[in-house]
């Protein structure tokens, strides 16, 4: 079974959204990295999944009446009627929804892939949702006095609607790959 879904990061205006397709069975920590690379993310900070009022990530424990669960030990298909509710960086804390809105005919797929979306991502370490606002009001001010450090810092100018489909379904294509190299921390 092939899902489509829906990631959507919450409060960006105008909205950041992608649609991709995925295997049912897949688990919640390789859904972290599909949504690491079809939303731009760099993967530079820890995440969790929160369903229903259950948090899913790395670690399976127990803390202060809160509970967690393994993310690697979870398939998404276990939660086709949930609203599934995504968190990276955890000091910006980046909100997303992620719902599943089809069931696609495929049987199966040999990869994940990005079939639509709209919204560049945030640049890492942007300071947040205010921290973003802020960034891009200074990115289209020409004559802003901060904006030439900016572009330095972003390394290149900010296009609000850059979405490159080829690229992410290019590393969406070496999914498997890029886990591996992420997790053994060979970056």
């Amino acid at each position: 079974m092939v899902y489509e879904l829906k990631i959507e990061l919450k409060g960006a205006i105008p909205k950041i959204w992608r649609k991709v397709h995925v295997n049912s069975d897949i688990s919640l920590n390789e859904l972290h990295h599909i949504i690491q690379i079809s939303m731009g993310w760099t993967n530079s900070h820890l995440y969790s999944f929160i369903i229903n009022e259950i948090e899913y990530s790395l670690k399976d424990f127990d803390y202060d009446n809160h509970k967690y669960g393994n993310a690697k030990a979870y398939r998404i298909k276990e939660f086709k009627n949930e609203p599934i509710e995504y968190v990276y960086d955890f000091g910006d804390y980046w909100e997303h929804s992620v719902r599943i809105v089809n069931e696609v005919k495929d049987d199966r797929l040999l990869h994940p892939r990005c079939i639509k979306g709209e919204g560049t991502c945030p640049p890492e370490d942007v300071g947040g949702a205010h921290g973003f606002e802020e960034f891009k009001a200074i990115m289209r001010d020409k004559t802003h006095p901060e904006r030439e450090s900016y572009i330095e810092w972003y390394g290149s100018e900010f296009e609000s609607n850059a979405v490159d489909f080829n690229e992410i379904n290019l590393q969406l294509a070496n999914l498997k790959e890029y886990i591996q190299e992420i997790e053994s921390g060979n970056e």
